[in-house]
């Protein structure tokens, strides 16, 4: 298939795409086309995708033997990055926090080393990609990330640059 892309992260850039379509995946509500492109498989987000045309002349054999659950198990949502480490993770909240957190865990990886009224701390073992460290920012109430230092640092620069904004 052939269609235009829209590179959000490159000030609305388009490209021209041909690719060799696999699986559609979902996350976050959202759904994305899973597709060799140059020999890559790579991640489509289908909302960014326009003027989609099928090459009915063309055809190719789908790769039965990827496993998209694999592919995807020490990511958080949608992004693989393998050249990211997969690294364990400590984060801690305040008990209400951690009332979401039970229900709905950050990652399938997610333990729980502590749960009571003082605070929930979990540890997850994941790569540390841009989306996740959205998701902790999401829940910053209470939010303290115990290691990797480098984790803390980085979301410690996220608050920072928010409060120079709004002074």
């Amino acid at each position: 298939m052939t269609f235009r892309y829209i590179l959000v992260r490159q000030d609305d850039k388009v490209e021209e795409k041909k690719v060799l379509p696999h699986y559609l995946k979902e996350s976050n509500q959202r759904w994305y086309l899973l597709a060799y492109d140059e020999g890559v498989l790579k991640t489509f987000g289908v909302d960014r995708i326009r003027d989609l045309r099928i090459c009915a002349s063309e055809t190719f054999k789908r790769n039965m033997d990827i496993n998209v659950d694999e592919l995807f198990r020490d990511c958080f949502g949608i992004w693989n990055q393998p050249d990211i480490p997969v690294e364990d993770v400590e984060l801690k909240y305040d008990a209400l926090d951690g009332k979401f957190l039970k229900s709905v865990p950050l990652h399938h990886s997610q333990q729980v080393l502590t749960d009571n009224a003082d605070e929930f701390r979990i540890k997850v073992h994941l790569r540390i990609t841009n989306d996740f460290v959205m998701e902790l920012l999401s829940r910053s109430r209470s939010l303290e990330v115990i290691s990797p230092p480098h984790l803390r640092e980085r979301v410690r620069k996220v608050y920072e640059e928010a409060l120079k904004r709004n002074e």
